[in-house]
C-alpha cells in the first residue's frame, strides 16, 4: 500500500476522495489505512498538539468493522473506513472533550453528538478529537503548532481541525463556525471548510457558544471532498448547479467590502475571478452591508448570548476563564436588552439583502481574511492604515455570513509560500449547499493550485 507521506499525482497528499476510491478498489484497506494515520499522530502530534485526544482503541475496531463490511459485500458509502476528526466542543465517545476549556479537563460525554453519530453510521473512523479554543471564543487556536508554518497561526477556533487536515493527521473533520471558526482556520490552514447554511446540521450534543450563530460544517483538504462529509451530515444536501442554465453562471464580488484587504490577498483574489471567467462566468459588482456595520451587531449579538450560556452554566468556574473569554464575557455588561434587540433587527435587515442579491447573481465571492497568514502572537492588525483587534480583524470578512445563515466555502485560491495561501468565500443562496460545494469544486479543478503539506516542525 502506498504510505500517506506519498504523493497521490501531481505532488499532493491523497484526499478523501482518493482514500475512498483506493479502499473501494481494495488497494489497501481500512486498518491499513487507519494504522498509519494513527502512527502518523503518534509521531507528529505531540509537536503539533492539533489533537486533544486520541481514541486509537475504538478507531481500530471501527477501521475492523468497515472492512468486514466491505468483505461481506455490504454496499458502503465514501466515509467507510476514512479515518476522521472531531472539535473537541463535539460531544465525541469516548473522547475527553473539553472545549478546550480547564475545568472541563475530564468531561468525556456519555454518548455522541448527532453529527458523530452520523458520521459513524456513515462508516467513518473517529481517530480524536481536535483542539478548540478555550470555549470556541477565539481565532488563534494557541495550543496548536501550525504543520507548515510554526510562527504563525493556525487560526480558530476550529485550529486544530485545520492543522490536523494540513498534517495529514485525517482526511477530514468537523468544525464549529460562529464568526468564522470553521472558514478562518482553512484560510490559515490551506485547506477548505463548508459553513452550511444555518439549521441544516444538528446542535445537538455541541457545547454552545452563541446560539443563533452557531454552525457546523466539515473542513477537509479539497473542496471537492466536502459534499462527501456533508451528504452523512444532511440528509437535504445534494450537489447541483446554479439554478440559471440559459446564461452563464453570473458571479457576483463586493470590491467595496474587501477594500482594506492587504494588497496581495486583493491580487489572489483577483487570480480567482479571472479563474471564474476563464470557466465562463460573468462577473458583476454587488453591494454588501460594510463591515465594520457588521462587526458592531456582531459584538452585541456573540458577547451577550455567550455570556447567556457561559454565566448561566458555568458561574462557579469564572475565574478559571482566560483573559480574552473574561474580556468578551464582561463586554455583555456594557449594552442593554434594546442594544440587543436593535442588533438583532439590523441583522434581519442584512439578511434581507444578501438574499436579496441572489435574485441577480448566482454565485457571492469576497475574500476570506484581509491579510495573509498572521504571526501566532501578535494581538492587533493594521488593515488600510487601521489598526484591529486580532479576533475582530480576523471575523472581519466572514462573520456577516454566520449572521444572515447563507452556505459558504472557504478554499485556497493562490499559493504565495509553505502553508501560506488567499483564501476566497463562495457563498450561495439559503438552502442551496451544494452549490456552493459544487462551484468550489469546478473552480479548484480549473485553478489546479500544488499546496505542499510537508511538515517542518
Amino acid at each position: 500500500m502506498r504510505g500517506l507521506d506519498e504523493c497521490a499525482g501531481g505532488g499532493m497528499p491523497l484526499d478523501l476522495t482518493a482514500a475512498a476510491t483506493a479502499l473501494e478498489s481494495g488497494e489497501f484497506s481500512s486498518a491499513d489505512l487507519t494504522d498509519q494515520t494513527l502512527d502518523r499522530i503518534e509521531r507528529l502530534n505531540p509537536r503539533l498538539c492539533a489533537l486533544s485526544d486520541v481514541t486509537a482503541d475504538s478507531a481500530r475496531r471501527e477501521a475492523a468493522r468497515a472492512d468486514r463490511r466491505r468483505a461481506h459485500g455490504v454496499r458502503v458509502g465514501p466515509l467507510t473506513g476514512i479515518p476522521v476528526a472531531v472539535k473537541d466542543i463535539i460531544d465525541t465517545t469516548p473522547a475527553v472533550c473539553s472545549s478546550g476549556l480547564d475545568f472541563l479537563s475530564d468531561y468525556r460525554p456519555e454518548t455522541d453528538a448527532k453529527v458523530v453519530r452520523q458520521l459513524r453510521r456513515a462508516g467513518a473512523v473517529v481517530v480524536g478529537v481536535s483542539a478548540s479554543d478555550p470555549g470556541a471564543f477565539g481565532v488563534r487556536t494557541a495550543a496548536v503548532t501550525h504543520p507548515q508554518a510554526p510562527e504563525c497561526t493556525v487560526g480558530g477556533s476550529s485550529g486544530g481541525s485545520g492543522a490536523a487536515l494540513a498534517a495529514d493527521l485525517a482526511f477530514a473533520a468537523l468544525g464549529s463556525d460562529t464568526g468564522g471558526s470553521i472558514r478562518i482556520p482553512s484560510a490559515c490552514c490551506v485547506v477548505a471548510g463548508l459553513k452550511p447554511t444555518r439549521g441544516r446540521v444538528s446542535l445537538e450534543g455541541v457545547r454552545p457558544l452563541v446560539w443563533s450563530l452557531d454552525h457546523v460544517g466539515p473542513m477537509t483538504r479539497s473542496a471537492r471532498d466536502l459534499g462527501l462529509v456533508q451528504q452523512a451530515l444532511d440528509p437535504r444536501y445534494r450537489r447541483s448547479a446554479p439554478r440559471n442554465n440559459e446564461r452563464p453562471v453570473r458571479i457576483g464580488h463586493a470590491p467595496t467590502y474587501y477594500r482594506d484587504a492587504a494588497p496581495a490577498i486583493r491580487a489572489g483574489f483577483q487570480s480567482a475571478l479571472d479563474a471564474c471567467r476563464e470557466l465562463g462566468a460573468e462577473v458583476v459588482e454587488v453591494a454588501l452591508p460594510d463591515p465594520d456595520d457588521v462587526i458592531e451587531i456582531h459584538k452585541v449579538i456573540f458577547c451577550a448570548e455567550s455570556a447567556a450560556y457561559h454565566r448561566s452554566t458555568f458561574a462557579d468556574h469564572w475565574d478559571e476563564y482566560p483573559p480574552l473569554v473574561r474580556r468578551l464575557l464582561g463586554y455583555a455588561e456594557e449594552h442593554t436588552g434594546a442594544d440587543y434587540v436593535t442588533a438583532m433587527r439590523r441583522r434581519e435587515a442584512f439578511t434581507r439583502g444578501v438574499e436579496a442579491l441572489f435574485e441577480g447573481i448566482d454565485i457571492l465571492m469576497v475574500p476570506t481574511l484581509a491579510v495573509p497568514l498572521p504571526h501566532r502572537d501578535i494581538e492587533t492588525l493594521t488593515l488600510a492604515g487601521r489598526e484591529h483587534e486580532f479576533t475582530l480583524a480576523l471575523v472581519r470578512y466572514t462573520c456577516l455570513f454566520d449572521h444572515t445563515g447563507h452556505p459558504v466555502v472557504a478554499m485556497p485560491v493562490e499559493v504565495i509560500g509553505p502553508g501560506v495561501a488567499v483564501s476566497a468565500q463562495v457563498v450561495a443562496p439559503l438552502g442551496r449547499d451544494g452549490v456552493a460545494v459544487g462551484f468550489a469544486e469546478r473552480l479548484e479543478g480549473a485553478m489546479r493550485l500544488e499546496i505542499d503539506y510537508g511538515v517542518r516542525v
